[in-house]
């Protein structure tokens, strides 16, 4: 029991310099910073949130935690919940660290159970478990925290899904990578069983972290299961949408819809270098912010109106019930959250943002709907994204004329193009039955005294 007992120590230190120091300290921040603040509002003490979800505990069977970073991992975690949700009696409760995941979750109206995580503190996360009671947490991906991971290994079994080789290996100084895979091995001594995305990350998991094979087990990705499943749901929504800003959206030339989603402002800098083109006068844009604050929404209104091309918001035609009148814009930029994924049904080609300044957002959304991907160029935490860029699927470039002739040879052939990304989301489907198998077949390890 030495090394439990170690741990412990630890872990009940760490959380004395998170209650005592970080927590103060973060409210002082939050005085000064909108972005801390805005993490900071809203948080709970597990003492107010514990009698409501014990009663609500009470009314099930079971219960399965899902431990999500945001909005993203939510997403990932969803085929999950949902096969729980109708298959028996289990409560599905989803606790988010980033306050963007609650708001995710708001706009879209999901009946799903969820807090916003205590800081990491395990006198705190003990109060939460001891009201859930779960059998099963599942995190998703990477939040792992010594506090949680501590209180949630002494009421249930841990697994970690969709894991995948650090997106930040051979970045970063060597001291801080080995520091880094230390602690992480560390940590995953607390899970029970880690399902891997591919062969390669199962062996990159075992060499780097010392994980036996009976901790590890390649599933593939649920993510996939997600989009191609949402794709279904949203179907009758899409339709109405495509007659809106296919039919009734009609700028003067266009007949090309682009979509350029989770943007940054570096993202839409390029696409109006890009489409600064005479033969790309057919594209109509519509910018999907990856932050939709009014801040940020004003500086992508502002560098699209300097370079003298019109836009309109989309909360605006929206309150005007999507009735166009005089000029149509070029550009509609979406300030509000929730709609991304269904208006890629509407798209002739995609841009997903991220990657020309730092890493690549979610590439499959579009291809669920069978839309031509492009990005840019930083996309090393994406497998998807390299392995459509292998098979020719992807579009990726920094440089705004050769993203002007890639569209330019996709529009083509843009159906064949369309069909072949579409079949790549399909064929990787199926990751949600096998994590779920190995979440409920999968004895719980038993904690012996070393």
């Amino acid at each position: 029991m030495t090394r439990r007992y170690v741990a412990l120590l630890f872990v009940v230190i760490w959380s004395l310099v998170i209650r005592y120091l970080a927590r103060p300290l973060s409210h002082v921040m939050a005085l000064v910073s909108d972005r801390v603040r805005d993490q900071l509002q809203g948080r709970p003490r597990a003492k107010d949130v514990a009698v409501e979800l014990a009663t609500l505990r009470r009314k099930f069977d079971d219960c399965v935690v899902f431990f999500c970073s945001s909005a993203g991992e939510y997403e990932q975690a969803k085929p999950l919940i949902d096969r729980l949700s109708l298959q028996s009696n289990v409560l599905c409760h989803v606790i988010f660290f980033s306050v963007s995941g609650s708001k995710f979750l708001r706009a879209r109206k999901d009946k799903v159970s969820w807090t916003l995580s205590p800081l990491d503190d395990v006198f705190e996360w003990g109060t939460i478990y001891a009201a859930l009671r779960p059998s099963v947490t599942v995190v998703v991906r990477h939040e792992l925290w010594p506090a949680f991971l501590w209180a949630a290994s002494e009421w249930s079994k841990i697994l970690v899904i969709n894991a995948v080789v650090p997106a930040l290996l051979g970045r970063q100084s060597q001291l801080r990578e080995r520091f880094n895979l230390m602690a992480k091995a560390w940590l995953l001594g607390f899970v029970d069983l880690v399902c891997v995305v591919s062969k390669k990350d199962q062996d990159f998991f075992m060499g780097h972290f010392g994980l036996s094979p009976d901790k590890i087990v390649v599933t593939g990705d649920t993510k996939y299961d997600r989009v191609l499943e949402r794709a279904i749901e949203s179907e009758k929504h899409a339709d109405k949408l495509r007659n809106i800003f296919r039919q009734t959206w009609q700028p003067t030339g266009s007949d090309l819809t682009l979509i350029a989603g989770s943007s940054h402002l570096p993202d839409v800098d390029l696409l109006l270098d890009a489409l600064n083109d005479s033969q790309m006068d057919r594209v109509k844009v519509i910018v999907v912010p990856h932050d939709v604050s009014s801040a940020n929404v004003a500086k992508i209104f502002d560098m699209i109106k300097t370079r003298e091309q019109t836009v309109e918001l989309f909360s605006e035609i929206k309150a005007g019930e999507f009735k166009f009148s005089g000029i149509n814009p070029r550009f509609i930029i979406v300030d509000e959250l929730g709609y991304l994924f269904d208006l890629y049904a509407v798209a002739d080609l995609a841009w997903i943002g991220g990657a020309v300044h730092d890493k690549v957002h979610n590439v499959l959304e579009p291809c669920a709907w069978g839309v031509p991907v492009s990005c840019g160029s930083r996309m090393e935490n994406s497998q998807e994204a390299l392995e459509m860029l292998r098979k020719d699927l992807l579009l990726s470039s920094n440089s705004p004329t050769q993203v002007r002739d890639g569209w330019q040879s996709i529009i083509q052939a843009i159906k064949t193009r369309g069909d072949a990304v579409k079949q790549f989301a399909r064929a990787m489907g199926g990751a949600s039955e096998l994590v779920l198998k190995a979440a409920f077949q999968t004895q719980r390890e038993v904690r012996k005294d070393d």
